[in-house]
């Protein structure tokens, strides 16, 4: 009997082994991974330079990687939320510029196709500029490098030895500089010549010593803490690392470089949205960052709830749909008289509807009884194009208006929906 139980002893330890040796070697990674087309023809692109970003950061993570020659890319990543940027010379960046890009969520032993289609760029003979982002002898990972010249800017982020690398830049003379917490660069002059690549090297020290504070307040709803982000007002890209989540209705960040930037509260999707009717009056509020402290409040209220087609609160990812002419459904908001829907294509364009603040007082371009909560694309035949095209992202919003004699406009708005929902894109069926 002794003999027996020792066998069975010996057994449940080597059971007990393997398991372990199991658990050993289960993945504790995921895996992004996909193909990247021509968005005209269909055909793979190679040599498309992707980084990775994490989501809760705007952090780079890692170096920079790139598709092969079947147009194919895959990267390896611990658990957690990110999104990749697209460059290549010839095409547009992938999200272009203030299009937020599509969250990604990773997940141990998990495998996530994410499939990109690249547009040709608008720019003819542009060059492109690459370079290092620089501390002393060391390169910086994480820093935003923008090119400015005018109204025109164009943007990348250093990869994790301080590379970076813009493309389809048109031939002029640009002020180049670099962002990054805790530090200030030191701007140069460069020129960007047509076919041809550019280099330049930008500089950083430490002791940026701006800091912006402020207090949320909610307007007719209960309030919870959200994000506030810096994004810089030429490209409406936010700023990798100047992020905050509110604590106690409180927001703090510290170490901003020298500049100009929008601030935005509330940028994730999480049921709330800054007063839009304070946003069209005096346009998002700006921060002159000089090395002082700063203080900029902010009152949210109640999102409009989007139904469809709208992607999930939880995901950037634009839902597909057939129609060209889709029908747009929201949930009826409180207190409205009316609605102003808004439909925008992937580089932000707007195609239909929206509000006209280019005039005073504001003017809207289309206005919904309170008492409708769907209308079909181009129902009033004033949209830019008449049927929307395959294959293209958009992204739709309504805004809520309120009557009010005391406005010289005769209205005011008292919500809008959230700027990261209404993403879908048009698929062709087969």
């Amino acid at each position: 009997m002794k003999k027996i139980f020792g066998i069975l002893l010996v057994l449940v330890v080597a059971f007990s082994a393997c398991k372990d040796d199991d658990d050993d070697d289960a993945p504790t990674t995921g895996i992004i991974k996909g193909t990247v087309t021509d968005a005209a023809n269909n055909e793979t692109l190679s040599d498309v330079s992707i980084m990775v970003f994490d989501a809760t950061t705007n952090e780079t993570i890692g170096e920079t990687i790139m598709s092969g020659a079947d147009g194919m890319y895959s990267v390896t990543l611990d658990p957690g939320t990110y999104y990749l940027k697209l460059f290549k010379q010839g095409y547009n960046n992938n999200p272009p510029a203030g299009v937020p890009p599509l969250n990604i969520s990773v997940s141990e032993g998990s495998e996530s196709v994410n499939d990109f289609k690249m547009q040709a760029s608008e720019v003819l003979d542009g060059g492109s500029l690459t370079g290092k982002v620089m501390l002393g002898s060391n390169g910086v990972q994480g820093a935003y490098v923008l090119v400015t010249s005018g109204t025109m800017g164009y943007s990348a982020v250093s990869d994790k030895d301080g590379h970076f690398f813009i493309y389809n830049v048109p031939a002029a003379t640009y002020t180049l500089t670099a962002y990054k917490i805790n530090h200030n660069a030191t701007p140069l002059s460069v020129t960007v010549t047509a076919d041809a690549n550019t280099e330049g090297n930008v500089n950083l020290t430490e002791g940026a010593s701006t800091s912006l504070s402020g207090t949320l307040t909610f307007l007719a709803t209960e309030g919870k803490d959200v994000n506030v982000n810096l994004l810089h007002p030429t490209t409406n890209e936010p700023i990798p690392g100047l992020v905050d989540m509110s604590e106690n209705m409180s927001y703090s960040l510290s170490g901003i470089p020298d500049g100009d930037y929008l601030v935005k509260a509330s940028f994730e999707n999480d049921t709330y949205v800054v007063d839009p009717d304070w946003i069209i009056k005096n346009g998002e509020p700006m921060l002159t960052a000089n090395g002082s402290a700063v203080v900029i409040d902010f009152s949210l209220t109640n999102a409009v709830t989007l139904n469809s087609p709208t992607n999930p609160m939880s995901t950037t990812v634009p839902i597909e749909i057939a129609s060209t002419t889709p029908t747009f459904e929201w949930t009826s908001y409180s207190s409205s008289s009316d609605y102003v829907i808004e439909v925008s294509d992937a580089n932000g364009n707007v195609i239909w509807g929206g509000i006209n603040d280019g005039v005073d007082p504001p003017l809207k371009n289309i206005t919904i009884p309170s008492s409708t909560t769907s209308i079909a694309y181009n129902s009033d035949g004033m949209a830019t194009i008449p049927n929307l095209e395959y294959d293209v992202v958009y992204r739709w919003k309504i805004y809520a208006s309120k009557n009010n004699v005391q406005e010289p406009s005769g209205w005011n708005l008292i919500s809008v929906s959230e700027d990261q929902m209404g993403l879908f894109i048009v698929k062709e069926q087969q």
